[in-house]
């Protein structure tokens, strides 16, 4: 074979390039080392500070920032996510495309006994994809810079998809100016004057029906009058009792400063000084009891139980009949006295169903009256109440964070029979357990006290601010931490990268002319290559692919390999 001589003008050096490409040529490998850290670091910073501190989204005018445009904003922040970690990978992008490109010199340079040609020649094809590249690392065919390069395109996917997720847009509530808030209010002694039974009357009853209907409604029919209460402070106090703002919606977001009565309520049955049955024909006042452990009197009339029953409960107003026993002045303390009695003899009236009060175990007394005989038990509760200023929260869900059935149970109360039971039913009820007890009373006292706080009694003005909603920024932490870990190996990745042996010893025309130089595969392949076209039958053998699959598995079994000149160019050779 002749080879005509190259003309000699081909090896002349060309003009003097362009001052703005040489300057691009010296830059652009700086420019790439620094994108993926610059960028990266700067995208996490700003995750990693939105979820220690409050960022607002501001639009500067080109979008309005609401709640109602939420989904929105939000696409359009994963849009720009998604762009940033784009621009911040961009270098690896462009290695692993050289990587890929470099394959075919690098295989050969790694394997100097030779390389199969089935697995050069799915190299060298620019169809070699994912799947394809994933059995030659499986299979350990490629090199090691392709199995780094395989490796980074695993931690590129897996940044790509978790990165852009890292950082999200929320609403949250946050303060308006400070204002005030009017709040129901109770004056000193404006309920209950302890000096005094005539004053504390008239409040004290004005309210008194209205209290009871709430506690009534809240209890028995789940309807929640105007704020319900949240005890959020466990173990400090058992329930809150908060002045109830009057203009403030139970749906508005909002938060003040106000004095509260925390309550730790507590009921206990109570022993007496009465150790002898008492009798009292004609006189209203029976006997006066001395509740030991309570320091209270309790006058106990002929007008506890009710005409006809034989057995009752009743409470004792503490406005008449309780009295301090020091200071013979209504109790201070919101002391509530219950009176629970059972006929022993004298009460055998006619009725559909004979109810028995079991008051077994309990410390009684007995009385004597209208040739009645009755057991009398005292159920005393106490709120145990401590006056705090707080700071009330309402969080727009209307959450500020009947008596029968609470001496009863209600499970018990339910079950008794009703209208319409056969003749002589009878029917034996046990008083609650104390701590069932104290759980209905605090649920009493917090109903009924809304009566009170409502400003009937008088208003006050207390510090608060309304709630707006505003949207902020906010990142998940593991994402950030995850994508964190997976930017610092690429940046170390891309930075080894830079110094591969063999670098720019791409696929192109000029290193596979120059490697096929001296070779005997240019002619060896373009003689088979003419016998299978001269056989060639498209109806039959499909297009020119089928002749590259037939030349090749003939020369499955063959190698192919990288000589050394000694000049240090390579030329490539079959086996």
């Amino acid at each position: 074979m002749y080879l005509a001589p190259l003309r000699p003008q081909l090896y002349q050096r060309g003009p003097t390039a362009n001052p703005r490409q040489s300057l691009w040529r010296m830059t652009r490998t700086p420019l790439q080392l620094a994108l993926l850290p610059l960028a990266a670091i700067g995208y996490l910073a700003f995750c990693y500070t939105v979820h220690g501190k409050v960022v607002p989204v501001n639009t500067y005018g080109i979008y309005s920032v609401t709640p109602q445009h939420l989904a929105t904003i939000k696409g359009a922040i994963t849009s720009i996510s998604i762009i940033i970690i784009s621009i911040a990978l961009y270098p690896i992008y462009d290695i692993l495309n050289s990587l890929k490109s470099e394959e075919f010199f690098h295989v050969l340079s790694s394997h100097s006994h030779g390389v199969p040609l089935e697995t050069i020649n799915h190299i060298s094809s620019p169809s070699f994809g994912t799947i394809d590249a994933m059995i030659a690392f499986w299979r350990r065919t490629c090199s090691n810079h392709y199995s780094m390069g395989f490796v980074a395109s695993l931690l590129v996917w897996a940044v790509a998809t978790l990165a852009p997720g890292a950082l999200t847009i929320n609403s949250v509530l946050a303060d308006g100016e400070m204002m005030a808030f009017a709040i129901g209010a109770v004056l000193p002694q404006s309920v209950l004057n302890g000096s005094s039974y005539l004053d504390p009357a008239f409040n004290a009853s004005m309210n008194s029906e209205m209290a009871a209907s709430i506690a009534w409604a809240e209890m028995d029919l789940g309807v929640q009058y105007s704020f319900g209460i949240v005890n959020t402070s466990a173990p400090d106090y058992v329930a809150y009792i908060v002045p109830i703002p009057l203009d403030l919606a139970s749906t508005t977001s909002a938060r003040w400063l106000t004095d509260v009565i925390g309550i730790n309520p507590s009921c206990s049955w109570a022993f007496t000084n009465l150790t002898r049955p008492f009798n009292s024909a004609s006189s209203d006042l029976i006997a006066t009891a001395f509740l030991l452990d309570f320091n209270l009197d309790v006058d106990v009339t002929k007008y506890l139980s009710t005409f006809g029953s034989t057995a009752f409960a009743s409470v004792q107003s503490p406005l008449s009949g309780v009295r301090n026993h020091t200071t013979q002045t209504p109790p201070t303390d919101g002391s509530t006295v219950f009176f629970l009695g059972q006929c022993l003899s004298g009460c055998s009236l006619p009725m559909s169903v004979n109810f028995t009060l079991d008051l077994t175990d309990l410390p009684t007394f007995t009385i004597e009256m209208s040739n009645q005989t009755w057991s009398m038990a005292t159920l005393v509760c106490m709120p145990n109440i401590t006056i705090e200023t707080r700071e009330v929260r309402n969080e727009g869900h209307g959450l500020l964070e009947v008596q029968a059935e609470v001496l009863y149970g209600k499970q018990q109360w339910e079950g008794l029979p009703g209208l319409g039971a056969p003749e002589g039913t009878n029917v034996t009820i046990t008083p609650a357990p104390l701590e069932d007890i104290v759980k209905g009373y605090t649920q009493i006292i917090q109903s009924a006290a809304k009566s009170y706080l409502a400003g009937y009694l008088g208003t006050a003005y207390v510090p608060g601010r309304v709630s707006t909603t505003e949207i902020i920024f906010s990142s998940s932490i593991p994402n950030v931490v995850v994508s964190t870990v997976i930017f610092s190996i690429l940046t170390v990745l891309i930075v080894l990268a830079q110094f591969r042996p063999g670098k720019g010893m791409e696929f192109t025309l000029i290193n596979v002319a120059a490697a096929f130089h001296g070779s005997e595969l240019p002619a060896q392949f373009a003689q088979m290559k003419a016998e299978q076209m001269a056989d060639f039958v498209p109806s039959v053998m499909g297009d020119h692919k089928g002749v590259q699959q037939d030349i090749a598995e003939m020369l499955r079994e063959r190698k192919i390999f990288l000589q050394r000149r000694p000049d240090g160019s390579g030329v490539l050779h079959i086996s």
